[in-house]
């Protein structure tokens, strides 16, 4: 599916002609929808950035962090919220840990040793791009895009019975696709069978 052909599609279910400009930006908060609550094979990323004093600035597009490791494998344990009296609680242990706030990541005890990271990003906006343009998640998952932009159409249009079914649509799409991602990354376990021959007749 092309921008073009999402565009289209979009105004075709809402039977409407005259939302030309509106549908871009519901199609920019079908984005910003996608990449809060999907979490795909398609928008999981894998870099290293190099610290600061301990501080090392976010990925652009950044949603949420799976895992932070150190350069030799280790991971880091990842804080769910900001430390009381961090340098008093981690560096003297030996613990390492890391946080992430404003969109900068922080690691305790403070280094600039390279980082790598494992995460998930928004899907890369199609705002601007040319008609022709695709992106990974639009093309494997379409009706994720399809039914997050109209769900921002319904809103719109004031249509709350329709957006209702849309979002229940949604809903259930978002929940197969990140079962399916999950299912990936789980490693498959094999039983092994052990095989004896039997003793030959009258042994």
């Amino acid at each position: 599916m092309t921008y073009d052909e999402l565009k289209a599609e979009i105004a075709g279910y809402l039977h409407r002609t005259n939302l030309t400009t509106e549908i871009l930006t519901f199609i920019t908060k079908a984005e910003q929808r996608i990449g809060r609550d999907a979490r795909l094979l398609e928008n999981r990323v894998q870099a290293t950035v190099t610290p600061s004093s301990g501080v090392a600035a976010l990925p652009t597009r950044f949603a949420e962090m799976r895992r932070i490791s150190t350069g030799s494998g280790a991971s880091l344990v990842i804080l769910e919220a900001v430390p009381a009296r961090a340098g008093n609680n981690y560096g003297t242990s030996g613990k390492s840990v890391a946080y992430y706030l404003s969109e900068q990541i922080y690691l305790l005890p403070a280094n600039d040793t390279d980082i790598d990271i494992d995460y998930y990003e928004y899907p890369e906006p199609l705002a601007g791009a040319a008609g022709s343009a695709t992106r990974p998640i639009m093309s494997r998952y379409k009706s994720l895009y399809v039914s997050a932009a109209m769900m921002e159409g319904l809103l719109f249009v004031q249509d709350f019975e329709a957006y209702g079914i849309w979002a229940q649509k949604y809903t259930a799409e978002v929940s197969q696709a990140n079962k399916a991602a999950a299912e990936a990354y789980t490693p498959k376990t094999t039983t092994a069978y052990n095989f004896r021959a039997a003793a030959p007749r009258g042994a």
